[in-house]
Order: structure tokens, then sequence, then C-alpha cells
């Protein structure tokens, strides 16, 4: 026998996924049986289909993005094995449109701004650097473009190949575009599925109509069939913790801890400030050389956050966390950089 047990709520996304497909599948198995006909199934089917679906959704939005990226990077000529001396990329022709202009106006290389390019003159030496960043890249291969077609037959670049290279350039500004068009439809996805799934900004496992309000409702439900022989709940997807002790009237502190690191080479990112949007209001703290941190929490009920991630070089993050005292409080973060 035992005198204790917990029925664990999961608060990770998938396995809420899981628990809910489950759960239905366990009800609709059962049919006429079912101790959960009292419930609106119906209603929890169709919510958990429509999370699964946007879930889905989202994932593979995720991997097209992945791969307008990829033939973005492949026609500028920054994807993996590639180099300035890589033709037919838009690197390629930067690069050897820099070196002409600086041959044709040597000594005048400060005319090298009306082709886009920046110019650092420094006792006597100068130096034309091209830019890394793909959006940069896109704005220097643009202006090289607009300046020769302005200048149409006059043109000085016109011994080069520019129909290639603007055919280069569209290709890449259309995958760059079409990989932010499909950036904001996933995170859309992503919000239409933590509604749905209850874990969105202002909700918590009291939200109607959400599937952590139906997985609560269902535990509660099975809770009083089955009295004293808990465990069964396991047939329905629930993970039943009948080995831990009575809950300590006076428990530790809540502590988040976990890591930040980068998503190229899994880098530790120091001095990354994160804040955890709770209940119990903001609460904030950075990582150290590592990309560690640690905080202490007032939160004493598992209650859904946001938290938001900022460090330099990197882009904004923020995501959805369910937070559960009871549990380990271990969040690590990986953040894409700029």
């Amino acid at each position: 026998m035992y005198n204790y047990f917990r029925i664990i709520i999961p608060r990770i996304i998938l396995q809420i996924l899981r628990l809910a497909k489950d759960i239905t599948e366990k009800h609709t198995a059962d049919g006429l049986t079912s101790k959960l006909n009292s419930l609106n199934m119906t209603l929890f089917i169709s919510v958990y289909n429509q999370a699964n679906a946007q879930n889905d959704l989202a994932d593979q939005l995720d991997r097209d993005k992945e791969t307008a990226i990829m033939e973005r990077n492949q026609a500028l000529g920054i994807a993996k094995n590639q180099y300035s001396y890589t033709p037919n990329t838009v690197k390629y022709y930067v690069y050897s449109i820099r070196d002409f202009l600086l041959g044709y106006f040597k000594g005048r290389e400060q005319l090298m701004g009306d082709y886009g390019y920046t110019v650092n003159m420094s006792n006597g030496n100068v130096k034309v650097a091209i830019p890394i960043k793909p959006y940069d890249l896109l704005r220097l291969a643009n202006i090289i473009i607009e300046k020769h077609t302005a200048d149409g037959a006059s043109s000085i670049l016109n011994d080069f190949d520019m129909t290639a290279f603007e055919a280069l350039y569209t290709l890449a500004q259309t995958k760059d575009n079409l990989a932010e068009k499909l950036k904001r439809d996933k995170e859309t996805a992503f919000l239409v599925r933590n509604q749905l799934i209850g874990i969105a900004k202002g909700q918590d496992y009291n939200t109607p109509n959400t599937l952590l309000n139906f997985i609560v409702s269902t535990r509660d439900v099975l809770l009083g069939f089955y009295k004293g022989s808990e465990q069964i709940l396991g047939d329905w997807g629930f993970e039943v913790n009948t080995s831990a002790p009575p809950p300590d009237p006076t428990p530790d502190p809540y502590i988040l801890s976990g890591t930040v690191t980068s998503t190229v080479g899994a880098t530790p990112i120091g001095n990354a400030m994160l804040t955890f949007n709770t209940s119990m209001g903001p609460l904030m703290t950075n990582t150290n050389p590592l990309g560690e941190y640690s905080l202490e929490t007032p939160i004493t009920e598992d209650e859904s956050a946001n938290v938001t991630i900022m460090a330099m070089g990197y882009q904004p993050y923020a995501a959805p966390i369910m937070l559960t005292p009871e549990g380990s409080g271990v969040f690590n973060f990986e953040l894409t950089p700029e």
C-alpha cells in the first residue's frame, strides 16, 4: 500500500499532445463503457486534432524555412564549402566587381561608394570590406545592380555577366523573403497550437476548452472512479507517481536553472538576459560565461509562464513554458545568431 500518489501533468508540449492522444484513443476504444462520457469528448478530440495539426504545420513550415535559407545561402555563396571564388554566386560577383573597381578607381576609391561599397582609408591604405550577413550582402548586390542598370550602355560593368548576377540576386532575395514569410507563418501556427493547448499568455489549467483543461478534468473524473486504485490511470496515458513522500509543508524554493547556447556549434552564450514572466511578476537573471543561469522563484503552484531572452549578436527569443514547483525546473534554450 502507498499513502501518497501524484498524477503527473506534463509540461513539455509533445508530451501534452501525446497524453491527449492516449486519452482520446482510450475513450474511443471503450465506446459506451468509457468513464469519460460525462465530459464533452467530441470537443476534446476536436481540440486535440486541431492542436496536433497546428504543431505538424509549424514543424513543416520550419523545415521549409530552413530549406529556403539553405537555397538563399547557396545562391549568395555563403553556404558551407563556398568561398569568394565559388563561381555562379552573388558573393563571387560582389568580390569580382570590387576588385575591378579598385583598379578602375585607383586613387579615387571613394567613388566605389556609388556602388554600395564601404571604403575605409587609413594611412594611405584602402580597405573595402564585404559584408557577411545575408541582409547586408543582398543590399550591396542590389545597389550594384541598380547602379549598373541606371548607367545603361555607359556602365563600366558591362564586361561582367550582369544578367547572371541579377538572376542570382533575384533568386537569393526571393528565398530570403520566403524564409521570412515561413518564419512568420510558423510562429502563427505555434501561437494557435499553444492557445489550443492552453499555454499561451494569460492561459492556465482553468482556461476552458483547452487541452490542459480537458486533461485535468479527465484526471479528476478518473480519480473519482478509481479512488484507492489510482495506478489504473496509467491506462489513459497518465504518469502515476506513487513512490514520492508526502509533500513537505515547507518545501525548498523552486529553482529555475539551465543553459543558453547558440544554435551554431552549441556555443555557450554569456551575459544573456532571461526574463520569466510569471503570475508573481517578472523574474530576471543573466547567464555566466559558461552560458549557465540559476534563479530562485516564489512559485508554489503549477502555472504557465513566458520566457524572453536577449543576447548581443543573437535574435530575441520568446516562448511559453510550464512551471511545476515539484519538478526539476531545468530549461535549456538555444538562440539563433543574427
